[in-house]
């Protein structure tokens, strides 16, 4: 008896893309349907032998009641209303849609999630969702491995999205940050007087002794080693944080806290800051509000010409700080800005952490929001979860020149951060909501617990209370398995998502080339420089915009043209999406473009900022052309037209 041999799957070129996917025109229904269609009658079988003995609950005769065919008859007709009213929304399914970052979604999560889904799991709790909260936990250590933490120390869960995860990252920060002068107090109160910490430049010296700003620059692992070593002397770890959090700023407000620093040190610190990039999402300020660090200390640290952060802007702006004896809460970097996909320097800005730690003293949380651009790091793990070489990355998407050394570099560099934002329902092609926090060290979940009496029992396994360590309460299982079943399809390496990446990154790369190349005259269009991942962007001007306002306001006429807003029934031939540049965040990272506008850095002051069109690949069969339609040459001719048109328009 023979078998036929099973797939080679461990080479990035094995894998057909094609079969992950449902398909712009459907092109695998035929298992899709089958695959929902066995989740669906598994789950009633299911139902239905569930103490059988029960019987029916509702008779057959009972089916033929008026009132009872009335409401399915309000069932199906509204149902069939909802459909004519979906079909009013974007085709991100399609190679026409570069929008957003939403795609098609992969099959295996979407049977996942639906198959789950009619369960109704709540992953708050292991009483609630015994299975998906497992398949939580089990997805949080395969991210974490792709990462680079340790799986036996790392801790993290999925959450709403790259808002919640990025709260939930800061929220961590400003406790750990301020842990040490919380257990200065509870060691006193609790008569501990040996409590030994290590400083930045690795002298072990009595907490005690320490000043206040020496107590604000401790490591996040020297903290919670103190920590440990608190819980040590007393022999009982649950009374130690008793005491820890009665004096700590999460337990005794911003007000409380502040008034006994000045009480104690007399001369209070300036408050404390949290670093980005100029490029940094919109979430950070949201969530400097929310904790109450204040807008204001939201502090954007300058990009370059390439939208990555500058790591000598960044290193004078932590000199100046620690002259000032400001601290750092956290500093984050940009793993995938979500307007142009730029990606920083993790591995030199990790370089400037240790340096300064060392010469200053200074020390600070490391987060790295890779909402979008997480999934990379696939490419740089083998079948087996080793790290591949540049050369060996490299090789897999010859002959494009890509990942650029720094970005691999980067990308493997998010081992040393204290935590990371990776969204699954972005670049991991899942249905919202699905994104996830990951933590380097565990022990932090102690510093965001909350007991629920009606959930959390004593003397259960803790893994199994997620909903006691994380700010969201309830959470949907389905979107645990959604994640799980995707990741065993394809899996996190070079070989399953890393090819997926790979390939919509030669898509962005041959799309910039056709724009960049392009005879456009007599326009003047601009692209921004090329991109780390897979995002386009560039402005476009002409000779008869005078102003960089016009030429901002002819970008706008283009962008309504190729969406959709309120008005649903348009449909045009491709979609794009728009951003702008500000003056006050880009500052002269954004001149190139301006520049190549014709315009100059007082203008661009003037305007406020310069309006590029944002091109989001996620189509990974943009640049092999699967099929006979070569959409980036359609969506090329079809905005030579609009420009046409729009021009046209705008001068009447």
């Amino acid at each position: 008896m023979s078998t036929s041999p099973r797939p080679d799957t461990t080479s990035p070129a094995s894998l057909d893309l094609g079969s992950i996917f449902l398909g712009p025109k459907g092109e695998n229904a035929d298992t899709f349907e089958r695959l929902l269609l066995e989740a669906f009658r598994d789950h009633v079988f299911w139902r239905r032998n569930l103490h059988p003995e029960d019987g029916f609950l509702i008779q057959e005769a009972e089916k033929r009641a008026p009132g009872y065919e009335a409401s399915l008859s309000v069932l199906s007709q509204e149902l069939l209303g909802l459909l004519s009213q979906l079909k009013g929304g974007v085709p991100s399914f399609s190679p026409r849609y570069i929008g957003h970052m939403c795609s098609d979604l992969t099959m295996a999560s979407l049977i996942g999630y639906f198959a789950t889904m009619l369960y109704n799991p709540n992953n708050v709790s292991a009483e609630a969702s015994p299975v998906t909260t497992r398949l939580e936990f089990e997805v949080a250590e395969q991210l974490a491995r792709m990462v680079g933490y340790a799986p036996e120390r790392q801790w993290g869960h999925l959450t709403s999205g790259g808002t919640v995860a990025n709260f939930e990252a800061l929220w961590v920060a400003r406790n750990v940050k301020y842990l040490p002068v919380a257990l200065r107090h509870a060691a006193e109160a609790a008569g501990v007087k040996e409590l030994d910490i290590r400083l930045p430049d690795g002298r072990e010296t009595r907490l005690r002794e320490l000043s206040l700003w020496q107590l604000l620059n401790v490591t996040p692992e020297a903290t919670l080693d103190a920590l440990d070593r608190f819980r040590a002397h007393l022999g009982d770890a649950g009374h130690a944080m008793e005491w820890v959090t009665r004096h700590s700023l999460a337990g005794l407000g911003y007000q409380e806290f502040g008034l006994r620093l000045a009480s104690e040190f007399k001369d209070a610190l300036p408050p404390g800051v949290v670093l980005v990039p100029s490029t940094a999402h919109y979430s950070w300020e949201k969530t400097c509000r929310a904790l109450g660090i204040g807008a204001r200390q939201l502090v954007h640290v300058p990009v370059d010409t390439n939208f990555r952060m500058s790591p000598a802007a960044l290193e004078d702006k932590l000199r100046t700080l620690a002259v000032r004896q400001q601290p750092v809460i956290a500093c984050v970097a940009v793993m995938g800005s979500t307007e142009e996909s730029a990606v920083d320097r993790l591995d030199l800005l990790a370089d400037l952490r240790e340096r300064l730690g060392r010469e200053l003293g200074l020390a600070f949380h490391l987060h790295a929001d890779a909402a979008w651009g997480g999934y990379a790091a696939s490419i740089t793990r083998g079948p087996g979860g080793e790290r591949r070489t540049y050369e060996e990355t490299l090789a897999d998407y010859a002959p494009e020149a890509w990942p650029s050394e720094g970005v691999y570099r980067a990308l493997c560099a998010l081992e040393r951060t204290d935590s990371v934002t990776i969204d699954p329902h972005k670049l991991g092609y899942m249905p919202y909501p699905a994104g996830s926090i990951t933590f380097r060290d565990k022990r932090v979940r102690d510093l965001v617990s909350v007991e629920a009496p009606y959930l959390f029992h004593a003397g259960g396994d803790e893994s199994a209370y997620l909903g006691r360590s994380i700010f969201e309460g309830s959470k949907p299982g389905a979107a645990a398995a959604g994640v799980w079943m995707s990741h065993k399809v394809l899996p996190l390496n070079a070989s399953g998502y890393g090819r997926l990446v790979g390939e919509t990154a030669k898509g962005a790369m041959a799309l910039y080339r056709r724009i960049a190349s392009g005879d456009w005259a007599p326009f003047k269009v601009v692209p921004l420089s090329a991109s780390d991942l897979n995002i386009v962007c560039f402005a476009v001007g002409h000779p008869s915009l005078e102003t960089l306002e016009r030429t901002n306001d002819f970008m706008a006429r283009i962008y309504r043209a190729l969406s959709v807003g309120p008005d649903t029934l348009k449909r045009p031939d491709y979609y794009v999406t728009k951003t702008v540049l500000r003056a006050n965040e880009y500052g002269r990272a954004a001149l190139p473009t301006v520049e190549g506008l014709g315009f100059t850095p007082k203008d661009y002051e003037r305007a406020g900022g310069v309006a590029v069109l944002r091109c989001t690949v996620m189509d990974p069969f943009l640049a092999s052309r699967r099929g006979k339609v070569d959409y980036i040459r359609g969506f090329v001719r079809t905005l030579g037209e609009v420009m046409r048109t729009e021009l046209e328009a705008a001068r009447r």
